[in-house]
């Protein structure tokens, strides 16, 4: 685990900031590219990004408070401590798509359209973004005792919530002994590389516009809810045996099935649609 990459004087480069920072400006590329060849213009996507990197944040944030009431009672401005740590995807996710609809709706551009070119960049996002957890040591795993298992640090959050699981179970561990847990985060990054290359495999031939953001919509809920099944959430997270994410996660599903109804839909309304010949009277 190594929070900090390096310092310099005063200045401290955190990981968890680097890989954050590094996956927006690489996403933004990357959407700027994808935007040019479907044209959309440039100036849109560098101004609905500003909005996305602000919602993203923001709505991460909210939602971990929001579950988290408690440990800010008494310390309310400590909610606005980001570097604290505390923050959970979905919430910014959905910010970002809500944020999205309004600034696209006042430019009047196709939200759909937009979310195809975006969407892509979200994986390549979860890719670097989860990997910068990795090192900060959150957003991590429940205890195994698979070859997967890694070893935080004796001092950590990760390996004293894992400790205390085990003692739960009746397995104790000697003290300053290291338990093994699931690398969440590293299943998350390799899921947003799935993510990408999925995307990207599926939209190879000629496909309806809002048909990448519909598939990004099911692979991502379903990459989350597995995820979720090897990561550790504190109870207040969970609701009927699941974790919050989760639930949401069968939403995006759902959503997605939903939208690929409305496209086919639409597509065969298109395609029965008889043109109607103009008669030219002498």
């Amino acid at each position: 685990m190594h929070p900090d990459l390096f310092s310099i004087g005063p200045l401290t480069l955190h990981a968890y900031g680097t890989a954050l920072a590094i996956s927006f400006l690489l996403g933004l590329l990357f959407a700027r590219y994808r935007a040019r060849t479907r044209g959309i213009e440039e100036r849109d996507v560098f101004d609905l990004f500003q909005l996305i990197i602000i919602s993203a944040i923001v709505g991460s944030r909210i939602l971990f408070v929001v579950f988290h009431l408690d440990a800010y009672e008494g310390r309310w401005l400590h909610m606005f401590s980001l570097w604290e740590g505390g923050l959970t995807l979905y919430g910014g996710i959905l910010l970002c798509f809500l944020t999205s609809w309004l600034f696209m709706s006042k430019r009047k551009i196709s939200f759909l359209g937009m979310a195809d070119v975006m969407t892509p960049s979200i994986g390549l996002g979860i890719m670097i973004t989860r990997i910068g957890c990795f090192l900060n040591g959150c957003c991590y795993g429940l205890p195994t005792h698979s070859h997967l298992g890694v070893c935080f640090p004796p001092h950590s959050e990760a390996n004293r919530t894992a400790l205390s699981l085990l003692a739960r179970n009746n397995e104790f561990l000697e003290a300053g002994a290291c338990a093994t847990i699931h690398p969440a985060q590293l299943y998350s990054s390799l899921g947003g590389l799935i993510i990408l290359a999925v995307l990207l495999l599926l939209e190879r031939k000629g496909r309806p516009v809002g048909f990448t953001f519909a598939n990004f919509l099911f692979v991502y809920g379903l990459h989350r809810f597995s995820v979720d099944q090897f990561r550790y959430y504190e109870e207040v997270m969970r609701v009927l045996g699941l974790s919050v994410n989760q639930w949401l996660s069968i939403g995006f599903i759902i959503s997605s099935i939903l939208l690929h109804v409305f496209l086919a839909r639409a597509r065969r309304t298109a395609s029965q649609a008889v043109p109607v010949d103009t008669v030219n009277e002498e």
